[in-house]
């Protein structure tokens, strides 16, 4: 193992995609604490595959590609957001609308796309591997982006989450922090989709939040866990990657559900045993 991972740091490919990645796992490691909170992960697979679309009107367009697909991404979010105020669209049927007529779109203008103009693949599954330079700059500018707005409104989202009408009587605006939350979901998920692609985009805003809520409970220590499982999956699943030659987005994803896993049996056997011990006392 020693010896994979001086192998996997020797690597110039591994070095250049180490940082990209693991800030990558910052963000969504943060992001996914919130996403839990406000019960918003069936909102992270909508707009991750309505993004197809985004990047599709990218490549017909000739317009550049990750930009794109962020400012799609956002309208969608928004459009989540503001659709359950109509009467008769729930937050979740606006979802299904939203997510299959825009992969639907995607799919009929990416399929016009050449692929030497576009890597279908990698936007479906990621490929933090072939990362480019312009892409990286913007990485780095929607991670500094989403980190700071997060730290501003952290504290306010929690207090929706648990409690709106009290957050909403106290004076904060709740309509325009959850447009600003939804808003921040569609930026991570743009910024997933070079590690995890479309399909697996979810599993990062999801999976260090659900590993961390077996265990902590008030936000500083939600995060923390969540921010520790997220770093050593997605460092572990590219080791796994540059190993084994798997896709590095599966290779996270699934080294993350082993975490869940893992949490939850160590979790119930605990339980299991503090029942037990009652009992026979």
């Amino acid at each position: 193992m020693i010896e994979t991972f001086s192998d996997f740091l020797a690597s110039p490919v591994m070095r250049e995609s180490l940082l990209p990645a693991l800030l990558i796992a910052i963000v969504t490691a943060s992001m996914s604490v919130m996403v839990m909170a406000h019960r918003l992960s069936f909102l992270t697979v909508g707009i991750s595959h309505a993004s197809l679309a985004g990047l599709g009107i990218a490549v017909t367009l000739s317009l550049p590609l990750l930009p794109t697909a962020t400012a799609f991404a956002v309208l969608v979010a928004l459009l989540l957001a503001l659709m359950p105020q109509r009467k008769g669209i729930s937050e979740d049927a606006g979802t299904g609308i939203l997510f299959a007529g825009s992969m639907a779109l995607g799919i009929v203008l990416i399929s016009t796309a050449t692929q030497s103009r576009i890597d279908l693949f990698g936007l479906l599954f990621g490929n933090i591997l072939t990362i480019s330079e312009a892409d990286r700059l913007w990485l780095y500018f929607l991670s500094g982006l989403i980190l700071a707005v997060l730290i501003l409104a952290a504290r306010a989202w929690w207090s929706i989450a648990f409690d709106a009408v009290t957050a909403e009587a106290s004076g904060l605006p709740v309509s325009g922090l959850r447009l600003l939350l939804y808003g921040l979901v569609g930026l991570t998920v743009i910024l997933c989709v070079k590690l995890a692609g479309i399909v697996l985009t979810a599993g990062l805003l999801v999976l260090p939040a659900a590993c961390a809520w077996l265990w902590g409970h008030s936000l500083a220590s939600l995060w923390v866990l969540s921010l520790s499982f997220s770093v050593t999956g997605t460092l572990l699943g590219l080791i796994w990657s540059y190993a084994y030659e798997w896709p590095s987005g599966a290779s996270v994803v699934l080294a993350l559900c082993g975490f869940f896993v893992i949490s939850w049996a160590i979790k119930e056997g605990l339980n299991k045993a503090e029942r037990s011990g009652r009992s026979h006392g």
